[in-house]
């Protein structure tokens, strides 16, 4: 994801809710990152984070980490109680439910990581791994959503379902 949309991510996400953001080195992640410019980036990220959380009145500013490999995410996944991967195959295969069924059965007391590729999607090998590391790969509706969007669209779902649904 281009950087000007990662930041715009960061701050919707976090006045959605989001405890943390983790970037993923996906294999068809259109940016590359730079290790010599990787903390200034972060500084920033985190930033813009502190911004919306307090522009929206939270509490808790967002944890914003350095991109990570599939391989580090999926070390990181066994910290969570839900996993779920967005992945546009689900969608155009008309299958919406998996994250109808997840949101369900989620508690306020539960926590979730959710993968979204980048605009190029992820690999069906990527998805593959996830999929094996128990993450439930779900459409979310029945439109292809972009990569900006899709973060937007599942946490005002889980704001919805665990926050306002009581």
């Amino acid at each position: 994801m281009k950087a000007d949309k990662w930041e715009y991510v960061i701050q919707k996400g976090t006045e959605l809710g989001a405890h943390s953001f983790i970037p993923l080195k996906a294999a068809r992640s259109v940016v590359k990152w730079d290790e010599k410019k990787g903390d200034k980036k972060v500084e920033r990220w985190t930033k813009i984070a502190s911004e919306a959380a307090e522009q929206s009145h939270r509490q808790v500013v967002p944890n914003v980490d350095s991109p990570v490999t599939l391989k580090q995410l999926l070390q990181l996944a066994d910290e969570y109680t839900h996993k779920i991967v967005a992945y546009e195959e689900e969608a155009r295969s008309g299958d919406t439910t998996n994250f109808s069924t997840v949101l369900q059965s989620m508690k306020s007391s539960n926590s979730v990581m959710m993968v979204f590729g980048p605009e190029g999607g992820l690999t069906e090998e990527e998805v593959t791994q996830l999929l094996n590391k128990g993450f439930v790969a779900c459409a979310l509706g029945p439109r292809i959503l972009r990569a900006e969007t899709a973060p937007l669209y599942a946490l005002s779902a889980l704001s919805y379902k665990l926050e306002l649904e009581r």
